[in-house]
């Protein structure tokens, strides 16, 4: 009866992952877009296998490299360029397939802990559903389609993989003193490793585990659980100390350091509430989905408003936890998973939709306790209506997670969606601009960059792209002009190979900047020769 059982469960955890392959197919033949440009097809670190040795031994993250600091990221797009080069078709597939991944294990996670809280019969079917129901709510949310059209934002699926990973072998961890104790928890050490080397939220990966055992498994042996949960913090500190020890002596990369919102703590703390009212609307309301969000996105948020939601919300969670334990672990798991990328530190992108990825773990397994709780008076009506809901709301959620993957398909469609959302977008703008330059729309890449510039009077990377537009429609004094101004604002525009080093332009369009620089270099000779 056990296999009958297992293999029940087995194909359900399929079917999710199914689902989540199929709904993701159209990415595969897109191109690459946002940092991968700058991390697959510009830089060449990945590429070296010799480097293999230097990511394996951490020694990597003295390098002034992209995701210096994620050794676990960068090991993933190394193998994927061993397999594939610089042909996004193999990237996008391990996207896809990490995707499946995490989403059937989402579903053996939530079947396993609504089991263990709710009935003493693994058997139960209120329980399957809810895991079922929930985790293909998973596999299709568009919150997490950022995460998975864009290749080097796997880092978000990489933490949620192994951080999932942990969880699931928590599930089968025996307490009592055999083979499979050891293995099991030196498994889930290794994957508190390695959720933190993905990314940095993957450092709630232990308190994820402390929560766990606290709600889900605390009538097991508490010293086996303490000695496993002490051995993942470990873990987690060794890489902390790595990853603040081992930097690079100087980056032409990062040469700008992350800074709190508004400038200081003080008022970062009267923006964060909003950006998290934010977050909460988007697992409701996809529409607010944007690959630059800025404070233009949250600005029909006020402070009063944000504080009246969360307040509102924080009260209503409260009161289901004193009912239901189980919504009480999603809501810790979704704070937790959370909390790395709340600017309590500066980090360089306040707010994006991947950063969500995560904590939709929790959300389903809320959502999971409370549809396991419900209990319906009329089985047969109840399950009809039950089975219209979920689809109902699995073509909502689809039907904006399809949209969102033709706007991730390739850079022109993708910044043209950001400046249509978020018209104060200096990134949106400016990429927009390259883009069109690419596609040889000079005219309407002028503007763009023009825009751009407004934005951000400070950065010269608009005002170079005005010079190569320029300088494209035969306005060769325009051209020489904002050159100047973009050298003047930062030397390293100034020439071929100190702009390749920031990753910032592809070689196309910095051989276009070089053919200015020469042209002024030469005509500054020629005025030295006449004066001489």
């Amino acid at each position: 009866m056990r296999t009958v059982q297992t293999v029940k469960i087995t194909a359900f955890a399929a079917i999710v992952a199914a689902v989540a392959a199929a709904i993701y197919l159209p990415i595969l033949t897109a191109d690459f877009v946002y940092d991968d440009v700058s991390q697959i097809l510009i830089d060449n670190y990945i590429h070296k296998p010799v480097h293999f040795a230097e990511v394996l031994s951490l020694s990597s993250m003295k390098k002034d490299i992209i995701d210096n600091n994620r050794p676990a990221m960068v090991l993933s797009l190394m193998i994927d360029s061993l397999l594939w080069g610089r042909n996004p078709f193999g990237y996008h597939l391990t996207n896809l397939l990490l995707h499946s991944l995490c989403s059937a294990m989402v579903f053996l996670l939530l079947y396993g802990v609504l089991c263990r809280l709710f009935v003493q019969s693994d058997k139960n079917i209120g329980a399957l559903w809810a895991a079922f129901t929930t985790a293909i709510l998973f596999a299709i949310h568009p919150v997490n389609s950022e995460a998975v059209c864009v290749v080097t934002f796997r880092e978000d699926l990489l933490a949620a993989f192994f951080i999932l990973l942990m969880l699931v072998l928590a599930e089968q961890f025996p307490t009592e003193r055999k083979p499979t104790n050891i293995l099991f928890g030196g498994l889930i050490v290794i994957s508190i490793f390695a959720a933190a080397a993905a990314k940095e939220n993957g450092v709630a990966a232990p308190l994820i585990l402390l929560v766990y055992w606290l709600i889900v498994r605390r009538a097991s042996q508490w010293r086996s659980w303490a000695k496993l949960i002490a051995a993942g913090f470990v873990a987690m500190t060794v890489f902390m100390i790595a990853r603040f020890t081992l930097v690079p002596a100087q980056s032409a990369i990062f040469f700008q350091k992350a800074v709190y919102l508004g400038g200081s703590f003080s008022k970062m703390l009267a923006i964060q509430p909003r950006i998290w009212a934010f977050q909460l609307m988007e697992l409701f309301w996809p529409n607010l989905l944007c690959a630059d969000q800025t404070n233009y996105s949250i600005r029909f948020i006020t402070l009063s408003a944000a504080l009246v939601m969360l307040a509102a919300v924080i009260a209503a969670a409260v009161l289901i936890c004193r009912k239901n334990i189980g919504f009480g672990a999603g809501v810790l798991i979704f704070c937790l998973a959370i909390l790395p990328t709340s600017n309590l530190i500066p980090i360089y992108r306040p707010l994006a939709d991947r950063y969500l990825y995560l904590p939709m773990i929790g959300v389903c397994l809320a959502l999971g306790a409370v549809i396991c709780r419900l209990k319906m008076p009329a089985k047969r009506l109840s399950g009809a209506l039950c089975v219209f809901i979920s689809a109902a709301v699995c073509v909502f959620f689809g039907y904006y997670t399809v949209q969102r993957e033709c706007v991730w398909h390739n850079s022109l469609s993708l910044w043209e969606d950001t400046v249509k959302k978020n018209s104060f977008s200096y990134i949106g703008n400016d990429n927009l601009g390259f883009a069109l330059f690419d596609a040889g729309e000079f005219e309407k890449a002028i503007p763009l960059f023009t825009k751009a510039s407004g934005l951000s009077p400070k950065d010269p990377d608009p005002i170079a792209g005005l010079a190569i537009t320029y300088d494209a429609m035969g306005m060769s004094v325009s051209a020489d002009q904002a050159f100047r101004k973009a050298v003047s604002l930062d030397k390293r525009y100034a020439g071929y190979d100190s702009l390749m080093q920031t990753l910032l332009w592809k070689p196309q369009q910095a051989e276009k900047l070089q053919i200015i620089a020469d042209r002024i270099s030469g005509k500054q000779k020629q005025e030295k020769a006449i004066q001489n």
